[in-house]
């Protein structure tokens, strides 16, 4: 039976000796492993040196079991300078987060040694246009492993079938990659035993101090898991099952799911390892033990918190839940564990994992009443994703129906199907501002000061019409979105060849059969996101050009551009003007022009561009609109814009309206949003929406927010993230940031502690609309 539940006092403990256990000394520890076996193998393939590399850091960085833990485990930071072409300091506190940046030197380096003379100079140009923030270039590190499959299979029979591609490999390359397998499978289970054997030690301390069931150790959490042995007698019996057995409890899969999980951070960049239906695939472990009698559904929430926790210990790492939806029928699937996750959020309130939730229409009203228990916190939990919208986009990049519902997220919002894809969704964002701004300066960026080739050669003066005007920027945009993906071609190609990750592909379930890693294309599916960042500002951009240039005539174009180059100086008035009076996307207007329609042919030139061509292994490239904290940054380096936006300031959020100008309601941004059909946005798409706090206090409220939510997804909406925090709020956590530590706000796509941005991005959300209803 389903009842309220509040946090017991363990898992208070745990919460807050989170950090306590991080580790400087950690940090080190897994690129010295790698480069280790780099040295000691300098015969074997890169995937043998990687799979070697990945051994060598299970065997030597810490096995940690946090007192009164009720599961074993602890996710450790380290750096990522081997097998990435990342640049990652050491000198960090392990507490949070690690500084990410790539390393486009060398990843431009190697990729030109595999490319012929004539790609030097896009390359170079490629490396530009990242360094100026004309384009954002990521290795993904977003990960959606096969943890069901594990889940039903277990590591030995992994193994064994693992062995028997070893006798079918055909080619040195095929034996070299099952090797790599073999290799990376043995350490998984050798690793599973040293935590077995740290069980095993902390009992027998426990007994030659005589002092069984006191200790150090509380004892009388009185919650249903017993005395401290009673806790590692469990743990060691299912670490004794799970090393290299499937799991038969859901203990046991929660324990294995739990190190499955830890291990990945010891392959790839802590940037979006992903969970996958956590709700959907541990169910049936569930319910054979409420069955049985073995467990209740207070003890699974009190388990579920712990694992939670244990996610948290990776700050700002994009860790994606993915919850609700249909199962293989069509039919909503959310269940006992679905409500709990949903109150784990509620109850911690720690920004990771990011939870996503999968709505349907024949959804349970009981379910709504979660959601909406989960959105009243104001941490921008749960992302509202419309089941019928993404699998309709799943289809459009070639997911099979047999495959299509089990999508889950990876990420923010990017969809995948787990364990059978390779989702490498971050690896191009293009600011579409700073391509205006680069048009109408000739190639030439005021922020930098870098000249980049361009399609349109034609001066200011010439564009006569705004048509004209559009339409090269049209023709810019579609020739930068080719020249862009040529060069993800050249660097995927060096992906496939340099960056093996064999620990994800024994768990992407084509990999072993097809003996190929999945970075050489072994996944079913392998989708390359190509993104947008700053519709909404570009789209307003060119509305006011086309307000006071060519129908009002307030201005030339020349003296437009004057005006933004002196970033407004002197020029208050026409700046309030493009501001607050120049038509703005997001408000679902009708004029004899409609704003609107400006951002759908810019997305459907996009969309239409990408359709054309197909990455290195052979997947799509997939249509995003969403920004992460991109918009910010992208903003930082790019000049003033026609709207009235100053040189510095944040760009537009993904596909909403700029901040504070979508002033005709939520209705109309929906409308204007759904111009375009979002199921072409087969990488993903956010919609933020801020409602003032009191919306929720009433019951009316309530029932004018579903009915929104329920309108979008019906008109063709994908995905609605709603914030509910204040204004005021907001500021004083500015001012006084030692007073809102804890507090946690929607970004775009993820959660993030609110002290813990940037101002740009602090400022960007505090401007965003707060919309009443």
């Amino acid at each position: 039976m389903r009842t309220k539940r509040t946090v017991t006092r363990r898992i208070q403990v745990l919460k807050e000796n989170r950090k306590k256990y991080a580790r400087t000394s950690e940090i080190p520890v897994r690129d010295d492993a790698y480069r280790e076996a780099v040295r000691e193998y300098p015969e074997a393939s890169v995937e043998e040196q990687y799979a070697y590399g990945f051994a060598n850091t299970l065997a030597k960085k810490e096995i940690l079991i946090p007192e009164d833990d009720l599961l074993a485990g602890y996710l450790f930071q380290y750096a990522y300078n081997v097998n990435f072409p990342m640049k990652v300091s050491e000198d960090f506190d392990p507490a949070e987060r690690a500084k990410f940046q790539m390393d486009m030197e060398r990843e431009i380096k190697e990729t030109k040694e595999l490319q012929s003379e004539s790609a030097s100079d896009e390359l170079d140009e490629f490396a530009d246009a990242v360094e100026a923030w004309l384009v954002k270039h990521w290795h993904s590190g977003h990960t959606l492993a096969g943890y069901e499959m594990l889940l039903n299979t277990g590591w030995g029979a992994l193994l064994t079938q693992v062995e028997e591609q070893l006798g079918k490999a055909q080619s040195e390359k095929e034996k070299q990659t099952v090797h790599a397998f073999q290799i990376v499978l043995k350490a998984c289970m050798s690793y599973m035993h040293r935590y077995l054997e740290e069980v095993e030690r902390q009992l027998n301390r426990l007994k030659r101090n005589n002092n069984i069931d006191k200790g150090n150790y509380n004892d009388s959490y009185n919650d249903g898991f017993g005395t401290r042995r009673e806790c590692l007698e469990r743990m060691r019996d299912a670490l004794m099952n799970i090393e290299t057995k499937a799991p038969e409890t859901f203990y046991e899969a929660l324990q294995l799911l739990t190190l499955a999980n830890e291990m990945m951070y010891c392959e790839n960049i802590p940037s979006g390892i992903s969970l996958g239906r956590i709700d959907y695939y541990l169910y049936p472990f569930y319910r054979k033990d409420v069955d049985a009698g073995r467990l209740n559904y207070e003890e699974t929430g009190e388990l579920i918190e712990a694992f939670w926790l244990k996610c948290s210990c990776q700050k700002k790492a994009y860790q994606n839940m993915t919850l609700g939806g249909c199962d293989a029928d069509g039919r909503c699937s959310v269940n006992d564990l679905t409500y709990l996750c949903l109150e784990s959020a509620a109850n911690l309130r720690v920004d990771q994992p990011s939870v996503n939730f999968r709505w349907t229409d024949d959804m349970p009203e009981e379910a709504w009443k979660a959601v909406l228990a989960l959105i009243r916190t104001g941490m921008g939990f749960p992302a509202l994703l419309y089941d019928p919208c993404c699998m309709k986009a799943q289809m459009n990049n070639g997911v099979s129906k047999d495959d299509v519902w089990k999508y889950g997220f990876v990420g923010c919002v990017e969809m995948a199907i787990p364990g059978k894809e390779n989702a490498m969704t971050e690896l191009a964002r293009l600011n579409l501002p700073k391509l205006l701004d680069l048009l109408l300066h000739q190639g030439k960026d005021t922020c930098s000061d870098k000249i980049f080739r361009m399609k349109n050669q034609k001066s200011l003066a010439e564009f006569e019409t705004y048509e004209e005007l559009e339409q090269a920027y049209l023709n810019e945009l579609e020739y930068w979105v080719r020249k862009i993906i040529r060069n993800l071609n050249r660097i995927e190609h060096l992906y496939a060849e340099k960056y093996p990750l064999p620990y994800l592909s024994v768990l992407t379930e084509d990999c072993i059969g097809s003996r190929k890693d999945v970075m050489a294309g072994g996944a079913r599916y392998t989708g390359v996101g190509f993104n947008l960042g700053g519709i909404g500002t570009a789209v307003d951009a060119l509305a006011a050009i086309r307000d006071v240039v060519y129908d009002k005539n307030m201005v030339t174009l020349e003296e437009c551009m004057e005006i933004l180059d002196e970033d407004f100086e002197d020029s208050e008035q026409i700046q309030r003007y493009l501001s607050a009076r120049a038509p703005k996307y997001g408000n679902d207007q009708s004029r004899e022009w409609d704003v609107d329609q400006i951002a759908f042919r810019l997305e459907k030139r996009v969309s239409d561009t990408l359709k054309e061509h197909r990455n290195y292994w052979g997947g799509s490239y997939r249509f995003g609109l969403y920004t992460v904290e991109d918009h910010a940054i992208m903003g930082m380096h790019t000049g003033a814009t026609a709207d009235g936006r100053k040189s510095g300031e944040s760009l537009s959020n993904s596909s909403g309206a700029s901040q504070g100008k979508d002033t005709h309601g939520p209705t109309a941004l929906i409308n204007s949003v759904t111009n375009f059909p979002m199921e072409e946005a087969g990488n993903g798409m956010v919609l933020d929406v801020k409602f003032t706090p009191s919306l929720l206090e009433e019951e009316t409220g309530k029932r004018a927010l579903r009915s929104l939510i329920e309108t979008y997804f019906h008109k063709g909406g994908m995905e609605m993230q709603i914030s509910i925090v204040s204004v005021e709020t907001l500021r004083a956590a500015q001012e006084h940031p030692e007073n809102y530590a804890d507090l946690i706000v929607r970004v775009s796509g993820f959660s993030a502690y609110f002290c813990s941005l940037r101002k740009a991005t602090q400022d960007e959300i505090i401007k965003r609309t707060e919309h009443v209803m």
